[in-house]
């Protein structure tokens, strides 16, 4: 599978992310435009890794951007991001010029399947679920977000089928969670993936993700595809994910009354 392959199956995971935050809430919405995907989550109307835009390239951004913006402000949304590979620059100048700032940086990756170390799960104890709450609030505990945040954002399971959720405990607790999305296309997405501080140090996520790999493999999928933060990126670098390129989030924020 070629790097062109798997980049077009790893930015078709950030469109079925915008889907899933976009039913993920009460008023939550998708909107759809002719190149351009947006999730709208109003429950978290100053998060903008809920509130995110995808478009194909600058032009198709530049016809729907009075849309887009418009349909977050009659929805009460203040924060926005626009996802840009670094090397579009048309579509830097054009946010930068409506008040966009770089909020953040990540790295697609992806893989065949066959390439990625699946570790051996060890004393590892893990299942699946669907308890949404439970892997929204892990979520917010590992990362410091305070509310609103995932568990305003992430109140009811995607109507999108091939949504999965991943939780291994310690001592009995739940202390580290993941998502995947098995897309028709055969390639398994990885997102959410989290550990709270005091598990730290156990590789509990990293062993919980290569679960979530081999129960897809054994599916029939045949790739995996994520967004690295640069601090994630050496242990999914480790696993066999090839780094495609750098993505860049463009922000827009407008103050809070």
């Amino acid at each position: 599978m070629t790097d062109e392959q798997l980049l077009a199956r790893s930015r078709a995971l950030l469109i079925h992310e915008a889907c899933f935050w976009g039913q993920g809430s009460s008023g939550a919405s998708v909107l759809r435009l002719p190149g351009v995907v947006a999730s709208i989550a109003p429950t978290a109307p100053d998060r903008s890794m809920f509130n995110w835009v995808v478009p194909d390239d600058a032009s198709v951004l530049a016809a729907a951007y009075e849309h887009v913006t418009r349909a977050y402000g009659d929805a009460g949304v203040r924060a926005f991001t626009v996802w840009v590979p670094v090397s579009d620059l048309e579509s830097v100048a054009l946010l930068s010029d409506r008040g966009h700032v770089l909020d953040s940086k990540s790295s697609a990756m992806a893989a065949p399947m066959d390439a990625i170390t699946l570790e051996e799960p060890g004393d590892l104890e893990w299942s699946e679920t669907r308890d949404l709450a439970l892997v929204a609030g892990l979520n917010d505990r590992a990362y410091g977000f305070p509310p609103p945040a995932f568990s305003e954002a992430l109140t009811r399971w995607p109507a999108e089928p091939g949504w999965r959720g991943f939780l291994a405990r310690l001592n009995g607790h739940a202390v580290a969670c993941a998502m995947t999305f098995e897309a028709p296309s055969g390639d398994c997405g990885v997102t959410g993936v989290a550990s709270l501080p005091e598990a730290r140090g156990r590789r509990l996520a990293t062993r919980l993700l290569c679960r979530a790999l081999a129960a897809a493999k054994a599916r029939g999928a045949t790739s995996t595809s994520l967004q690295a933060s640069p601090m994630g990126r050496s242990m999914y670098a480790k696993l066999g994910y090839r780094d495609l390129g750098e993505l860049e989030m463009w922000e827009r924020r407008v103050p809070r009354p």
